[in-house]
């Protein structure tokens, strides 16, 4: 959190002190730690109406911290900072960690399903492995603290990114597929989720994060059909994908090496116009990719992409001077009416493709 730009406060159980030592919080924060409450009034001046503290975030929660802010107590100063922070209406996030018999003992559940309906409690549910109930990673709950405290602009819409390379089989053991690596699309997902959207991204890795629903696609047919089902009820769309030009005949026995072979491609369907023509009313946002042209090209180019296709944004950008797979980049950011250039690492530039996006809620 701290690499992230925020300010770190920590307030410790006496319990906590058997697991890490007091001195290496505070070295870690820069901040003297909070182990008990004093005439101070720590709890108020951090949670207070006007406290300085901008959310509390209790990671890990044991099942009895969780069933004491539930029912109101406050024998500690965990529970004290939870009760007033929760009156004071400032987020609260709850990641559960314990033994899983005890996660799924009902009054526990039962427990955790209060905290959820309170105004601005979100619990962040542990993944189980080897018969406990896990903290989730650092990353979702970093993701889940930004989400928190991001002004919520998406929130109430369906956002859908298509991202990374497609997978065309040609055999068994070969395929062909493009270079893309699907961290520009990975960078929009978690964007999307930071500013409170419902978050679908449809590419060919593995999940991003728990909330972000990842569906797993390999060919261009898979993922056209899958993009499509998706669109039905989505508000914005974006295609930062490197989706196959072509399809091929798969062999079903493995192609020897022994002799030479031909290959017949067949042409994919242009998959931003069948979205246009099937979604009339979407945002679409759609990604060009160029070699060796200069800035003034690069846009000219972009505009006539984004008139043809009907888009409301491109953006486009030049692999020759930046190299797909890197993670930083420079692109235009190209609308009917303005264009912007955005460079540096990905990150930012998903944050300056949404903010050319507000345009359109």
């Amino acid at each position: 959190l701290i690499r992230r730009g925020a300010q770190v406060q920590f307030v410790v159980s006496s319990a906590a002190f058997g697991f890490v030592g007091e001195q290496a919080l505070e070295f870690g924060s820069g901040k003297k730690v909070i182990s008990r409450l004093t005439g101070k009034s720590e709890h108020v001046k951090l949670f207070g109406k006007n406290g300085k503290a901008g959310l509390f975030l209790i990671a890990p929660a044991t099942a009895n911290t969780i069933s004491k802010i539930a029912m109101g107590i406050d024998d500690t100063s965990i529970t004290t900072l939870a009760s007033i922070a929760i009156g004071s209406k400032k987020p609260v996030l709850i990641a559960p960690a314990m033994h899983e018999p005890m996660y799924e003992h009902p009054i526990v559940q039962e427990n955790l399903k209060k905290l959820e309906s309170m105004q601005r409690v979100r619990v962040i549910a542990p993944f189980l492995s080897e018969e406990k109930a896990k903290m989730q990673t650092l990353e979702e709950i970093v993701l889940e603290v930004e989400r928190a405290l991001t002004k919520p602009s998406l929130a109430g819409k369906k956002v859908v990114i298509a991202s990374g390379a497609n997978v065309e089989e040609v055999d068994p053991t070969k395929f062909f597929s493009t270079k893309s690596s699907g961290k520009t699309g990975i960078e929009l997902a978690k964007e999307a989720f930071r500013r409170g959207a419902q978050v679908t991204i449809i590419h060919n890795t593995d999940s991003v994060a728990a909330p972000i629903i990842t569906k797993k696609v390999s060919s261009f047919s898979e993922f056209s059909q899958r993009t499509l089902e998706e669109l039905s009820s989505a508000d914005l769309f974006l295609c930062p994908a490197a989706l196959s030009d072509f399809s091929v005949k798969k062999s079903e026995k493995k192609i020897k090496s022994d002799k030479s072979f031909s290959l017949e491609f067949t042409p994919n369907e242009k998959f931003l116009e069948v979205v246009r023509k099937k979604f009339p009313r979407l945002v679409v946002v759609g990604f060009k990719a160029e070699t060796n042209v200069n800035e003034k090209e690069l846009e000219k180019i972009a505009k006539e992409s984004l008139k043809k296709n009907n888009l409301d944004l491109i953006v486009a950008n030049d692999v020759q001077k930046n190299p797909i797979g890197l993670d930083e980049n420079s692109v235009l950011i190209v609308g009917s009416k303005k264009t912007v250039k955005a460079s540096g690492k990905k990150e930012l530039i998903a944050q300056k493709i949404f903010d050319e996006c507000k345009d359109f809620f």
